[in-house]
């Protein structure tokens, strides 16, 4: 009777594994748009769900030739329906860094409603990214090529000076 009952308990228990990501896994991977960094801007940004409602995000982007200004970003984002904000300001003299992410599918379109997020010159996050990987990385590698995981390292954290 007792093995009944502990099995009972224990496959009830099942669903609450990782009940805390069931709802945002589906944003994980990594997305990216432009191939050819001669030939245009390029971006990819790494997607680790964090909780149920929040996301974790690295992008890094890069303007193109001929100045290849690049830009890199560090965030978590809270989402409902399949949409998230991103908000912070940098310098409190100027306007903030405000990006709306949308995801569907088979991407991720980014809108910039506030632009001073530290970017290089003539760098943006707006775009459509394609989903090209399903499976959350644990990490990514910053622009000084330090790795920093996501479940250790928060974007706070990270982003202090």
């Amino acid at each position: 009777m007792k093995q009944i009952i502990i099995s009972g308990l224990l496959i009830l228990s099942i669903p609450c594994i990782g009940q805390t990501v069931t709802k945002t896994l589906k944003y994980g991977g990594t997305y990216s748009y432009g191939d050819n960094v001669e030939k245009g801007r390029i971006g990819t940004i790494y997607i680790y769900p964090e909780t149920d409602s929040t996301i974790l995000f690295y992008i890094d982007l890069n303007r193109g030739a001929p100045s290849y200004n690049t830009g890199y970003l560090y965030g978590r984002v809270i989402i409902k329906n399949d949409n998230g904000t991103f908000y912070t300001k940098i310098d409190p003299a100027e306007n903030g860094c405000k990006l709306i992410f949308k995801f569907s599918r088979s991407k991720l379109t980014i809108q910039s409603i506030e632009v001073n997020c530290g970017f290089g010159g003539l760098v943006y996050a707006d775009g459509e990214f394609k989903k090209i990987s399903k499976k959350p990385l644990d990490y990514f590698e910053d622009v000084e090529g330090k790795k920093v995981y996501f479940k250790t390292t928060k974007p706070e954290e990270y982003n202090k000076d």
